[in-house]
């Protein structure tokens, strides 16, 4: 003990000689800790805790580096940005309601203390530093994130054989009270943000990748030109709300190939009517638009098709090679990103606000946008057979037990057998093909009033 304590005194002056950069303020800060706490978690298991071995997944380093270019911590005396991440991606794992309980659990749990190396912290000092940080800060650093996940899982675009570079892109809003969140207004009674989001789809997997975060008023294909893969040999899949023939016909002149649905007033000029195998089928060369005001000079493939309703679906792309069986099934793969809007809203903090100016609103999701990433990269880096739900929720219970404990019980659950002494079996295609049949007939809005756990996720 007293070589540590020694140790420690030598350290601390060492530091004080020398500049002295927010890390190095943190470390002297760290050398200050009362005696109680250092004492326990000298004499705990040495065992590194589940939620600190699941944050080293990240890269801390590119973070680092990030936040000392943003200058975000200059001046900052206790609570740092990665401190301030950490503590958040530890309330959306939790889903903490507030940011007095996210207080309150750090003032009484030793183990999370350890992590963020804070003793304690106020509600209104982690309301000042969310709100101080600018939403870019964040934004960038979810890229990265981002980036590196698909890097770590072999789904970069790079790594791709053409047929499974699918990139689908369609947006999502968040409805917030009017009175509270006035910068955000679109219409006479409501306010509300908007989420554009891009997804990488593979192997039945979506990996987030590209987004953007706007008020709800901003339209959707406004934003499609930042969203999609200009990559000649990705396929990108969006709903009719991103309609524009004029950017459909530079996306045609510039080798950009896409999916979509059409709107069932389009004006259709059929050229060559095509035979296919498919039965109940039809397939034709068209070109789109009225010639009288604006018509599309580049020519698309319109596929006629039936839903699991029965109902028509009408779907062009400018791709000649894929079957028209191949098209369907890539179309029908945009429910993913449905899908997705509504765990993030049901499994994370972005439907309720722990502030509420525009830099705390954005900074918060993007900061769910990135837990979601770390559930993703632990499931695949532990190749865990659980879905993202039950993976979320046993992290849950086990943040600040041994990582042992944690993998142990990953294990057993991944071999959990029914009565009968089989795997139990869920059949989770049938249940998104349910779920895809109620969205068809109700809308998307079907996925926010129903409380539907995503178990195929």
């Amino acid at each position: 003990m007293r070589y540590l304590i020694k140790n420690s005194q030598i350290r601390k002056k060492r530091l004080e000689k020398n500049k002295k950069t927010p890390y190095d303020r943190e470390i002297i800060s760290n050398l200050s800790m009362n005696s109680t706490i250092r004492r326990s978690i000298m004499d705990k298991d040495t065992t590194e805790s589940t939620f600190s071995k699941v944050l080293n997944q990240l890269p801390i380093k590119v973070i680092k580096a990030l936040i000392s270019k943003f200058g975000s911590d200059k001046y900052v005396k206790k609570l740092f940005t990665l401190k301030l991440l950490w503590a958040f991606i530890f309330a959306q794992i939790t889903q903490t309601e507030s940011l007095a309980k996210l207080a309150g659990t750090i003032k009484s749990n030793l183990e999370l203390q350890e992590i963020l190396r804070l003793e304690s912290i106020s509600a209104s000092q982690l309301s000042r530093r969310l709100k101080a940080i600018s939403s870019s800060h964040w934004e960038k650093i979810f890229t990265q994130i981002s980036k590196y996940l698909l890097q770590k899982t072999g789904c970069h675009l790079n790594n791709l054989s053409n047929s499974d570079r699918i990139h689908i892109i369609d947006a999502s809003t968040i409805t917030l009270c009017l009175s509270e969140y006035k910068w955000a207004d679109y219409r006479k009674t409501k306010a509300g943000v908007k989420i554009h989001q891009a997804l990488i789809y593979h192997d039945g997997m979506t990996y987030p990748d590209k987004a953007v975060l706007t008020t709800a008023k901003i339209s959707d294909k406004s934003q499609l030109d930042n969203l999609l893969i200009t990559d000649s040999d990705t396929l990108n899949v969006f709903d009719r709300g991103y309609t524009d023939y004029s950017k459909w016909d530079e996306y045609c002149d510039t080798g950009i190939r896409f999916v979509t649905r059409l709107k069932s007033n389009a004006v259709i000029e059929i050229i060559k009517q095509t035979v296919t195998e498919d039965i109940g089928v039809t397939e034709s060369i068209v070109r789109l638009g009225n010639p009288k005001t604006k018509q599309m000079k580049n020519k698309l493939r319109l596929i006629q098709t039936k839903d699991t309703q029965g109902n028509a679906i009408t779907i062009v792309t400018n791709d000649f090679k894929l079957s028209a069986q191949e098209i369907g099934a890539i179309y029908r793969y945009r429910w993913q990103i449905e899908l997705f809007f509504k765990w993030i809203k049901q499994h994370l903090k972005v439907k309720k606000f722990y502030g509420k100016s525009q830099n705390a609103v954005y900074g918060q999701i993007w900061i769910a946008l990135i837990t979601y990433c770390l559930l993703l990269l632990t499931k695949t880096n532990l190749s865990a057979n659980s879905t993202l739900l039950e993976l979320q929720r046993l992290l849950e219970t086990t943040l600040f037990k041994a990582y042992s404990f944690f993998l142990e019980a990953l294990h057993r659950q991944s071999k959990r057998v029914s009565p009968c002494g089989r795997r139990q079996q869920t059949d989770y295609n049938h249940q998104f093909d349910q779920l895809v049949e109620q969205v068809e007939i109700m809308g998307t809005a079907y996925l926010d009033i129903m409380d539907t756990e995503l178990n195929y996720l």
